[in-house]
């Protein structure tokens, strides 16, 4: 596979933050680790609002984005530091809700969840039913894993029996893996995917795909000309949606690929080791940068 390697390794946002006019900023791995925000985010977002650089959020986050905007508060993250939050979770919501796309259409109204409690908002105001078991479920939404520190072969049997029954699973976040509080732990998209390798029907929403970027981008209203920069630590959500979207992208090589990359966050790596990565993925970066900064 033939893949450009002709990106540029910076140490911070303010070396090419002038040829930009907006900023599109993915959340776990680059603002926070899920349970703090990292030293130097906040003072990066301060200084993205003091250049008058306006910021969106898009996060693979399976929820509703009031709940996202809550926690970046409790987080001591200020809302004045950036415009519209999109959670993934929110996409999904509005498509839940309006039932108009013939995928949704076809969703019955008994619903069995799959994922913590935290998730719960995927439901306000919805015409459903929450079931407790697949015999009685029409569809499935999986937002993580029920237990933080499930592996995916927990939920073997219950795919299994979801595949029996043809039953069509929504996924609102396409992430695999994610690390909280230092933790390595499984997402909803990890449960998802192996759903789909059974054969079954899984209905994604947000990154990597494209129409993610396309609902921030209706909600942040930059002009078709406006010059957008993404940051975002990984190369299956981030880097290929932005890929997928024609978008420069800032690649935090200090978040969820840290270890392969043999880098710690702040610090660069060795560049044929990112090359090779880039090579092996298949994904095109516009610059290298070991942490959100300034």
């Amino acid at each position: 596979m033939s893949v450009s390697t002709n990106y540029q390794m910076i140490s911070g946002l303010s070396e090419v933050i002038k040829n930009y006019d907006a900023v599109i900023l993915d959340l776990w791995g680059v603002v926070h680790d899920g349970v703090t925000a990292y030293p130097n985010s906040i003072a990066a977002m301060q200084a993205l609002k003091k250049a008058g650089v306006p910021v969106a959020l898009l996060s693979n986050a399976p929820r509703r984005s009031s709940v996202v905007v809550g926690r970046m508060g409790d987080m001591g993250i200020a809302r004045d530091l950036y415009g519209p939050a999109v959670a993934t979770g929110e996409i999904a919501y509005t498509q839940l809700l309006a039932r108009s796309d013939p995928w949704y259409a076809k969703l019955g109204r008994k619903v069995m969840r799959v994922g913590p409690v935290r998730d719960m908002s995927m439901f306000e105001g919805q015409d459903v039913e929450v079931v407790k078991t697949v015999e009685d479920a029409d569809w499935l939404l999986v937002t993580g894993p029920n237990d933080d520190y499930d592996a995916v072969s927990v939920y073997e049997d219950l795919l299994h029996a979801a595949k029996a029954r043809n039953l069509p699973m929504l996924c609102p976040n396409p992430d695999r893996e994610v690390i909280r509080g230092g933790d390595r732990i499984i997402c909803a998209g990890a449960i998802a995917g192996r759903y789909e390798e059974l054969g079954g029907d899984v209905r994604w929403e947000g990154k990597p795909l494209a129409s993610a970027y396309d609902f921030c981008l209706q909600m942040f209203d930059k002009g078709p000309d406006a010059k957008l920069l993404v940051v975002g630590d990984s190369l299956s959500t981030d880097v290929a949606g932005s890929n997928n979207a024609g978008l420069d992208i800032a690649f935090v090589t200090g978040g969820i690929h840290a270890e392969e990359l043999d880098a710690p966050r702040g610090t660069l790596p060795d560049r044929r080791k990112l090359d090779d990565l880039l090579r092996v993925t298949g994904r095109q970066i516009t610059y290298a940068v070991g942490d959100f900064c300034w």
